[in-house]
């Protein structure tokens, strides 16, 4: 089996297993170091340290996306070793966050790693360095066998990395990736996803947890909201195998195609490598707006390497930039069209997409819904404090089984007896919200009123009765 590069950050063991892109076909699969008899980790000794700083250095300097860096950072390694950095650590694990730790204190290369795996050995590339096996005609989707085994089983348990699918009000769609899996039965999970959100007038992608993965499940979801004529994306540049290539969209894609849906990316400083590709494109297509923080800038393709003696390096191989102006993301990230805290990223790209919808709406009753909800869901990017006591003095029933609670300083209200209660967002101290509908409370002496508003039709007042 071979081993396959890819963007590897901070994502699951899932869909790292599952990456899928720039094959290189000069690797051969190193094998596995033998355990002792008690099946125990072997400490560690001065022989074996300084073996796999040696080969670390040789595979920097051979491999490294830039060759002087390259050879910085092995001299770095070499020093580091040479001043008994090392000689105390008899841990596998705690050497290799070590070297970890020093690897990427030249240039902040989030790539660059080093990882204590027996049973998993990296690869071992050929004279002619890493391959890509690019060429031919802009790419169709790749498709092949489901694969089976524990690796495929683990992908399947968390889902291929694709998390919660929702439609907010408004009709606006929300998809959250947790990161990008390259398995070929990530096309399924991914073709089912968008079916389901075909429906919306505008949707978000949630990436503030995304830490990267395959840039194939990555082309995929763009080229889906793309038309069918093929774009470059990326330019990708490969030192150690002396090659370059350009990235196009898919010219058919198995998935619902939407070039003209409003599309938003939610980002922060997690948001990294496959990640950032995804929110880099989009960007440079002004296909979407990006609302969040700047990413985490970890822009190259990377590979897992075997060092020896069960340690692994994931080694940066290759730049990554947009074909027409040579721009890329390595370490300054890709900042946000509208920059706001990560924390309120999702609503605030929400009253973003409702206000696009109704601009597009020729139908002034639907307008006058969407502009509500905008309110609404502004409320609650920027949430009011009432007063305890102004809240307490609400709280009761209300005539036909409505009912006002409390619940963490926020005003929650049920229509009917027996309803699930809505948290309403605080317009001003007496004026909350839900979606289009607004409710609000008036003294009549020493009595409340609740007075139901909705987007249309007469505003009802009801009496407390408890």
């Amino acid at each position: 089996m071979r081993r396959l590069p890819s963007y590897m950050t901070c994502i699951s063991l899932a869909a790292i297993a599952a990456a899928v892109f720039l094959r290189y076909p000069s690797v051969v699969r190193a094998q596995a170091p033998a355990s002792n008899a008690a099946g125990t980790t072997q400490r560690l000794t001065d022989v074996t340290r300084h073996a796999v700083v040696d080969t670390l250095a040789a595979r920097l300097r051979r491999h490294y996306v830039d060759a002087d860096t390259g050879a910085m950072i092995a001299d770095r390694m070499r020093a580091r070793l040479s001043a008994g950095a090392y000689d105390t650590i008899t841990s596998p694990a705690r050497f290799a966050e070590a070297l970890t730790v020093d690897l990427r204190s030249v240039n902040g290369d989030r790539h660059l790693n080093v990882s204590y795996a027996p049973t998993s050995p990296g690869a071992r590339p050929g004279p002619e360095g890493l391959q890509m096996g690019i060429g031919g005609p802009p790419p169709t989707v790749p498709t092949g066998p489901p694969r089976t085994g524990p690796g495929a089983d683990a992908a399947r348990r968390t889902n291929y990395s694709l998390g919660r699918l929702d439609i907010l009000p408004g009709n606006v769609g929300y998809f959250d990736i947790r990161g990008f899996a390259g398995a070929p039965e990530v096309v399924g999970a991914i073709k089912s996803a968008l079916e389901y959100l075909q429906g919306t007038d505008a949707i978000i992608f949630d990436l503030r947890r995304n830490g990267g993965g395959s840039p194939f499940s990555v082309n995929l979801i763009i080229s889906s909201f793309t038309t069918g004529d093929t774009v470059p994306s990326l330019t990708v540049k490969n030192r150690s195998g002396n090659q370059t290539f350009t990235r196009y969209t898919y010219a058919t894609v198995p998935t619902p195609r939407r070039p003209t849906v409003p599309l938003y990316v939610l980002t922060s400083g997690a948001t990294a490598s496959a990640g950032e590709d995804f929110t880099f494109v989009l960007k440079n297509m002004h296909r979407a707006t990006i609302v969040g923080g700047t990413t985490a800038g970890a822009g190259h393709n990377n590979a897992n390497l075997d060092i020896g003696e069960g340690f692994n390096a994931s080694i940066s191989f290759t730049r990554v930039m947009d074909p027409k102006t040579g721009a890329e993301w390595e370490r300054v990230g890709v900042t946000p069209d509208v920059p706001v805290e990560p924390a309120r990223a999702l609503d605030v790209a929400h009253a973003l997409a409702l206000k696009t919808i109704a601009a597009n709406t020729q139908d002034p009753r639907l307008r006058r819904i969407l502009d509500l909800t905008r309110e609404t869901v502004e409320a609650q990017a920027t949430p009011r404090a009432v007063p305890a006591a102004t809240l307490a003095k609400y709280v009761g029933e209300y005539e036909g089984g409505r009912t006002a609670t409390v619940e963490n300083g926020r005003l929650m209200f049920s229509n009917r007896a027996g309803f699930l209660p809505d948290a309403f967002a605080a317009l001003n101290d007496s004026t909350f919200a839900f979606g289009a509908i607004r409710i609000g409370f008036e003294h009549d002496g020493a009595k409340i009123r609740l007075r139901i508003i909705p987007p249309e039709g007469e505003p009802l007042t009801y009496a407390r009765v408890k």
